[in-house]
């Protein structure tokens, strides 16, 4: 089973918020997009976001240039579905973050639950 078959099972299987890394607030990540001097203009890129309540937190607070990464387009549809109509102000990449080039540079990248798995050299 490939990445994008393992995390599309497991939100296949599992709501969002049954998964062990979901976090109904994710206060801390904003206060560590905000301490790194991060101001609504950036580029914002939340990278493994999938189902993540981050990127509705960005748009609230005022950033207008966020990004999603997921290799998982399941993950990704929920997020979207949850956003509905703002869900068109977010650039959607779906995408294993090992094979990603951005044209753009992205002013800060966010990760909770991506790397760590990320175990082989």
């Amino acid at each position: 089973m490939n990445r994008q078959e393992h995390w599309d099972a497991v939100y296949t299987t599992k709501r969002p918020e049954e998964v062990s890394w979901y976090q109904a607030d994710p206060r801390l990540s904003m206060e560590l997009v905000r301490s790194a001097g991060t101001t609504p203009g950036a580029r914002v890129l939340d990278v493994g976001g999938g189902a993540s309540v981050l990127v509705d937190r960005l748009l609230e607070g005022g950033f207008a240039n966020v990004g999603v990464m997921d290799v998982s387009p399941t993950a990704l549809a929920a997020s979207r579905r949850r956003l509905g109509e703002a869900s068109a102000a977010v650039e959607w990449i779906e995408c294993d973050v090992l094979e990603y080039r951005s044209a753009e540079p992205w002013t800060i990248w966010h990760d909770r639950a991506v790397f760590h798995f990320l175990v082989d050299p």
